[in-house]
């Protein structure tokens, strides 16, 4: 059984890349272009890891993972996150700990650095 990665950015192209790096593991993606509308898609789509921009109008990507982890649903609140930035200071790292990421990646995304994270991840099971 294939993995779904939840891709959670305002950009298609970012969300394009993002699924091209991630075509070797062989993943179901699904796309989400705002925070608001992940939160729906988690309520019904089973998914093994989040992958959210930090920079998004309307609800921002830490704004997203602290609404994720109090969420009642326990699957919901427990799903892994990896947040995009492309800033280069600490603080909005530390912010982003803070409400309950699990990895971040800098922008512009390396293939690898987005596939080791990814797979650091994923339940055993998967490729």
């Amino acid at each position: 059984m294939s993995a779904n990665i939840l891709v959670v950015d305002d950009s298609p192209t970012v969300r394009n890349i993002i699924k091209i790096y991630l075509m070797n593991l062989r993943l179901s993606i699904i796309e989400a272009e705002d925070a608001t509308r992940a939160l729906q898609l988690l309520r019904l789509v089973p998914v093994s890891v989040v992958i959210a921009d930090i920079n998004m109008p309307g609800m921002d990507g830490i704004t997203f993972v602290k609404e994720l982890r109090a969420n009642p649903m326990p699957q919901v609140r427990g799903i892994p996150v990896i947040l995009l930035t492309a800033e280069k200071g600490g603080d909005l790292r530390q912010r982003g700990a803070d409400a309950g990421a699990n990895a971040f990646i800098q922008k512009p995304v390396s293939h690898h650095d987005l596939t080791e994270t990814v797979r650091q991840y994923l339940p055993q099971a998967a490729p």
